[in-house]
């Protein structure tokens, strides 16, 4: 008997052991931030526009107080939306800029917009530079520290000016400026200069040969829609609440968000679930166990839901509640927040398949 309980007792001993070596050896996979104490960070920057309002940039630059860093480069054509980040074109620097100015040409306005060395804040930029955020490689499956790699100038119709930092599958939102518009001689800084007899002339040709006929009548007849993306750019408190057909189903690693306002984010289980103050999501890939779905969320129906839901009230508690139907086919979305659902109707859901 005391033979037994000896044994029994070196078991345990054994398993406490290996547990506890087992949780060391979790702690070891999770990657160090070397980059808490550095000040300098190579990046390359970019400027890019609201997806079918066609801009060109005709001047720019970011600088220091004491030191220009970089200048924004003519790429052309500019119109691929704030979820990119446009041409780089190969310009960039390593110090932390301070100071932003930008002077670009809006064809679907027949404007020129000016701003005039915006104040970054770079103290802002340099703590999420040295942040940085974990992602998962995709040979060993572990988290690997990384950290932004361009410096994104976003502008929209109205002389909205937003600044983004991105990296390899996360985008974040630094500044908002308004510029003003100006009525530079776009002869003086465009690439075939003199051809036209003055910008107004420039302008209207832009707005002739750049954009659609659908897209020049639907401006004429129905306006541009100013202060829009200034909408987009509100926050609310919220999470997703999953609901899968089967009980032992669930989330995987990660889930993948870009946001209707530019920003991008991927979502490990531990925040998935948690509240996070955030712009409404645009395209949301969701992983799970053995399968995955992506859900495009139509803009202007996510914006009402939510504005209805909460009453205007920012701070308020808001689930997103996504019902995984049978075999992953579909997903119905519903905005809760208190006792008021709103089901998203508009919502395309793409079966992805097995892992």
């Amino acid at each position: 008997m005391r033979t037994y309980k000896k044994i029994k007792k070196l078991i345990c001993t054994i398993f406490i052991c290996l547990a506890i070596f087992s949780c060391k050896k979790e702690q070891m996979k999770t990657p160090t931030n070397d980059n808490k104490t550095k000040t300098d960070f190579n990046w390359t920057c970019s400027v890019t526009s609201i997806k079918d309002y066609p801009i060109e940039i005709t001047t720019g630059y970011l600088a220091t107080n004491k030191d220009f860093i970089a200048a924004f480069r003519n790429n052309g054509i500019e119109d691929d939306g704030w979820d990119v980040d446009g041409q780089e074109g190969g310009s960039g620097g390593n110090q932390i800029p301070s100071l932003l100015s930008l002077t670009w040409v809006s064809y679907a306005e027949k404007k020129v917009w000016f701003l005039d060395e915006g104040a970054l804040p770079s103290d802002k930029i340099l703590a999420l530079f040295q942040e940085g955020f974990y992602n998962i490689d995709n040979g060993s499956q572990q988290p690997i520290h990384e950290t932004y790699q361009h410096i994104v100038v976003g502008v929209a119709p109205g002389g909205v000016v937003v600044v983004f930092l991105t990296g390899d599958f996360h985008r974040v939102e630094v500044a908002r400026f308004q510029a003003t518009e100006t009525a530079e001689d776009v002869n003086k800084s465009m690439r075939r200069p003199g051809i036209y007899k003055d910008t107004k002339a420039f302008l209207e040709d832009g707005f002739k040969t750049l954009l659609t006929a659908e897209q020049q009548a639907n401006y004429k007849n129905n306006g541009i829609p100013f202060g829009l993306w200034d909408t987009y750019r509100t926050r609310y408190n919220w999470r997703f609440d999953m609901q899968f057909y089967k009980e032992e189903d669930k989330l995987g690693k990660n889930t993948h968000v870009q946001y209707i306002n530019g920003e991008e984010d991927k979502l490990y289980l531990k925040e998935a679930n948690k509240f996070k103050n955030h712009t409404l999501p645009k395209t949301v890939t969701f992983y799970y166990k053995n399968n995955w779905n992506e859900a495009i969320f139509d803009e202007t129906e996510i914006v009402e839901a939510f504005k209805k839901a909460t009453q205007d009230n920012s701070l308020a508690e808001v689930l997103i509640i996504a019902k995984v139907q049978f075999m992953y086919k579909g997903i119905e979305f519903v905005v809760k927040c208190g006792d008021r659902e709103i089901p998203l109707e508009k919502v395309i859901v793409e079966n992805g398949g097995y892992n």
